[in-house]
């Protein structure tokens, strides 16, 4: 699955990031280290059991969305999915995308 190999993610002075490229997106995930396996892998699949790949996808397919201004992100869902985005933009582009976390709603 996620194996923590280098050619995953960017290093970023301390942070370690996996970013992905889908059409005119750009995707990019926290990476976590996992203390048993002493490798990287995304905070949402470290945390939630969500793929980054399953994220987009939700992204894809959002049917409710609303701005959270407190915390600075957008708070969207997937009901096709059944998947929790939090993201915020970067970069004052609409398509580079910082997914801060995603988990199954369960609604």
């Amino acid at each position: 699955m996620y194996n923590g190999c280098t050619t995953w993610y960017n290093i970023n002075k301390s942070c370690k990031y996996l970013v992905k490229h889908v059409g005119k997106y750009t995707f990019k995930f926290k990476l976590d280290l996992n203390p048993i396996s002493n490798k990287y892998e995304p905070h949402i699949w470290h945390r939630h059991l969500i793929t980054p790949d399953d994220a987009i996808r939700a992204f894809f397919t959002i049917s409710e969305e609303e701005w959270n201004g407190k915390y600075q992100r957008y708070e969207a869902y997937s009901a096709d999915y059944d998947i929790m985005l939090y993201y915020m933009k970067l970069k004052e582009k609409d398509t580079y995308l910082f997914i801060i976390t995603a988990f199954s709603d369960w609604r």
